[in-house]
């Protein structure tokens, strides 16, 4: 991949990351988003989520150290978590923001993984 093409994929992640991340607080500030998915569909839910968010961050800011990108992504999680409080009276779900870490975690070892494929193929 040329610098030109690279510089375009690392803006438009970071456009994506912080739509998936104002999009996560929308969506999540509505009471009635908790019933959509019920029973194990919740976490799974989640963990599609912050594996997508992961994966968005970590290829934005693909120079900065993967722990800090899914550190990063896991802490919007629990912002998440703490906003559904005060926006609608949520009970605050520790297993959610365990979820949340483990999808971050998840998504930017897939983009890291992603990326050490591609800097091992000689076309780029």
């Amino acid at each position: 991949m040329n610098a030109t093409t690279l510089t375009r994929v690392t803006k438009l992640a970071r456009t994506a990351a912080a739509l998936l991340t104002l999009g996560l607080f929308t969506v999540g500030s509505i009471p009635a988003t908790g019933l959509a998915f019920p029973g194990v569909l919740h976490w799974v839910a989640h963990l599609g989520a912050f594996a997508l968010m992961g994966f968005a961050f970590g290829l934005g800011w693909p120079s900065r150290p993967a722990a800090l990108m899914a550190a990063l992504v896991a802490a919007i999680g629990a912002i998440h978590e703490v906003s559904e409080i005060v926006t609608h009276s949520h009970a605050f779900e520790a297993d959610d923001v365990i979820v949340n870490a483990i999808g971050a975690l998840v998504g930017v070892a897939m983009q890291r993984a992603v990326q050490q494929v591609r800097k091992a193929d000689p076309r780029g």
